[in-house]
């Protein structure tokens, strides 16, 4: 019976790591390798007499190969969360059997060969299976409730060794629950140096994003503002030509004078340069290249947003459309909505496009499953990042073929 328990036991925990760590329902060729790893770990149990403590290694090894068909990228990563998993389903298992005796007065919770033992392991698994199903839901499982489960585990052990016997494993627990929190507190800034070294990349991207809008921007705006300074001298130029009837030289002088124009002239006025310019500028490149764009402007005038957050959010998510519109190439109906709403204090940036292939989410975010690394990768961040600073975020979605960025941006007026 205690067989079959921890056999089932160990199932439902190696089961739960993948989990935990790929964000997926095992497969088949999963489920089956997760059955021989807890077969090997009930075997080595009933016939060695090695400490209960050097199981969960045989677990890890069963969940490596799972994460070799999971296509993992970050092994070391994934190896040193198994680890401490291990870990702490060890010590709060300890910790339950500990707490059971003491409270009930049957040391047979203690010992795990025996069928009361296996209570502890079962109430460390229901916990880590309602873990799972809210994270399933959406719920976030935080570094700060996993350093706070690492303390008390501490606390507990320290608690129950002044009545442990000697011999007992209390010691051992304690050394681990000092390596769990370590380890905790190890991967928390390893992830804080993570994140500060993407946020850097990042603003090293926005900024060259930023560097080349501007540029062509003032490039556009310069050749614009020469022509006006001798408009009175076109002027002339054009009445002569209409004078002498010379038709077809003055619409050809007419069509040079444009050219300079040409690229910041549209039905799109917003009163924001920055805005007008992004937005014309992708409706000249989409009627090049034959793509439908269309767009509903509601621009407010007059707020705290800065020209550069500006340019990054909505320059990147068009940008990005572009990038997934073009790799596109076959089909027909190749199409960029660009939605801008004002609610209440609050500028709302939608762009919606078509796009071939499929996106798979990895860490919560949506990525390709093409080679190429353009689409929606370093736009959609910087862009994340940039609305941030307005207490905004960039949500995307994938659905029938249309992958829609929506942006929100709160603001004050000026």
């Amino acid at each position: 019976m205690t067989i079959a328990s921890e056999f089932l036991a160990s199932l439902v925990r190696i089961i739960l790591c993948l989990f935990f760590i790929t964000r997926k329902k095992p497969n088949v060729k999963v489920l089956l390798i997760s059955v021989a790893g807890a077969a090997v770990s009930c075997i080595i149990l009933l016939f060695t007499d090695i400490p209960l403590l050097y199981i969960p290694l045989c677990e890890v090894v069963a969940v490596l190969p799972c994460l070799e068909l999971a296509d993992r990228a970050d092994r070391r990563n994934d190896l040193f969360f198994c680890i401490m998993y291990q870990i702490g389903i060890s010590l709060w298992t300890f910790i339950f059997g500990k707490a059971l005796s003491s409270f009930l007065g049957i040391s047979e919770f203690s010992v795990r060969t025996v069928l009361w033992g296996q209570l502890p392991l079962w109430i460390v698994n229901i916990v880590l299976v309602i873990v799972a199903v809210l994270m399933y839901k959406g719920r976030e499982i935080t570094i700060r409730a996993a350093s706070f489960a690492a303390v008390l585990g501490m606390f507990g052990v320290v608690a129950f060794s002044e009545n442990t016997a000697s011999g007992d494993m209390t010691f051992t627990y304690l050394i681990l629950s000092v390596i769990l929190l370590a380890g905790i507190m190890v991967h928390r800034l390893s992830r804080q140096y993570e994140t500060e070294k993407e946020l850097a990349e990042l603003k090293e991207k926005q900024a060259e994003l930023l560097e080349r809008d501007y540029n062509v921007l003032n490039k556009a705006y310069s050749e614009n503002a020469k022509t006006f300074h001798d408009m009175h001298n076109h002027i002339g130029a054009v009445r002569s030509l209409l004078t002498a009837e010379k038709y077809d030289k003055a619409i050809e002088y007419l069509d040079d004078l444009q050219k300079p124009v040409s690229g910041i002239t549209s039905d799109v006025w917003t009163g924001d340069e920055t805005v007008d310019y992004l937005i014309n500028s992708r409706i000249a490149a989409a009627q090049n290249e034959n793509i439908s764009f269309e767009t509903q402007i509601e621009f407010p005038k007059g707020t705290n947003i800065g020209g550069a957050d500006l340019c990054a959010v909505l320059g990147n998510l068009l940008d990005n459309a572009f990038d997934a519109v073009r790799k596109d190439s076959s089909s027909e109906s190749r199409s960029i909505r660009l939605i801008i709403r004002r609610i209440n204090c609050m500028l709302v940036i939608k762009v919606a496009n078509t796009f071939c292939g499929e996106l798979r989410a990895s860490d919560g975010k949506l990525k390709t499953t093409k080679t190429e690394k353009g689409l929606h990768g370093w736009g959609i961040e910087s862009a994340r990042t940039a609305a941030e600073k307005y207490s905004g975020t960039v949500r995307t979605t994938a659905e029938n073929g249309v992958f829609t960025a929506v942006a929100t941006m709160s603001f004050e007026k000026d």
